[in-house]
């Protein structure tokens, strides 16, 4: 089994990790486990290649000043429509 899972490991040119080893195997017929390829594999020292980092394009200046807000936009609610909103217990199921 050792030969066949590295004969499968070669053929997808070191890419294909246990899962998609056992899946082969699978495919042509061969009855093994998930976990005994993964055994298999990590005795005969091979293993899938990763996927590769995503490099990061921007790094911003901790130091640099804040953009100043053109639209002068106000997130905070009015006060007056606080005192008039019903308060609701949310905990129920039916909440709204």
């Amino acid at each position: 089994m050792t030969e066949k899972s590295t004969e499968v490991h070669a053929t997808s040119r070191g890419t294909y990790g246990a899962p998609r080893v056992h899946a082969v195997l699978q495919r042509d017929g061969d009855r093994c486990g998930r976990r005994r390829v993964a055994r298999l594999m990590r005795q005969a020292s091979t293993e899938g290649r990763h996927r590769r980092r995503r490099h990061r394009t921007t790094i911003p200046d901790p130091r640099a000043a804040t953009r100043p807000d053109l639209v002068l936009r106000d997130f905070q609610p009015h006060p007056a429509a606080l005192h008039r909103a019903p308060l609701r217990n949310c905990s129920e199921a039916r909440c709204c």
